[in-house]
């Protein structure tokens, strides 16, 4: 599954002038705030947690070796895929019991794919890039199909899905473990 330049398009349209359209809400009440710093070396410096109650995350940053680095530490879309995995498990488990579905143990594996949308001229950077992702989740103590409906309400509820939603491609499966 891949949508080509919908991105670009979206930005050539506000380059132009006309006004862009959200479709999203805005916080009613705030849980929590988490921060994150990087440093200077972007892609490969660091990157770290902040403030009152953080995990004092400090990671070095590598580029992946398919866009030109040697590897051998965590990029930016291996974080989101971290942070897009443990929130959608945790909306798994919680649509689940809302809406009576007895579950077993469940895990979500999250892939997500850096890319070229398209050539467009990109606030002065002649590629457009983005990115896609593949959301797996396989929960015990069902059938395939009941899976997949588990997976597909968690995509409705997962705050990271609705912040994609739009704005990149995610294919959701649920499979029954």
């Amino acid at each position: 599954m891949l949508r080509i330049g919908r991105s670009c398009r979206a930005l050539a349209r506000a380059q132009l002038g006309r006004q862009q359209q959200h479709s999203f809400g805005s916080l009613s009440k705030v849980i929590f705030i988490a921060n994150a710093e990087s440093d200077v070396g972007t892609r490969e410096g660091k990157v770290k947690s902040f403030g009152e109650h953080h995990g004092n995350l400090d990671l070095k940053l590598e580029k992946h070796p398919g866009h030109g680095g040697k590897g051998g530490g965590t990029n930016p879309e291996e974080l989101f895929a971290c942070g897009y995995a443990a929130c959608f498990n945790g909306a798994l488990r919680l649509v689940a019991e809302k809406n009576g579905i007895k579950i077993g143990n469940s895990s979500v594996k999250v892939s997500v794919s850096l890319g070229v949308e398209s050539e467009t001229v990109t606030a002065g950077v002649p590629l457009c890039v983005g990115l896609a992702a593949k959301v797996h989740a396989e929960i015990e103590g069902v059938d395939g199909p009941t899976a997949q409906k588990c997976a597909d309400l968690a995509h409705e509820f997962c705050p990271y899905s609705r912040a994609t939603r739009g704005n990149m491609d995610v294919e959701v499966v649920g499979t029954a473990k």
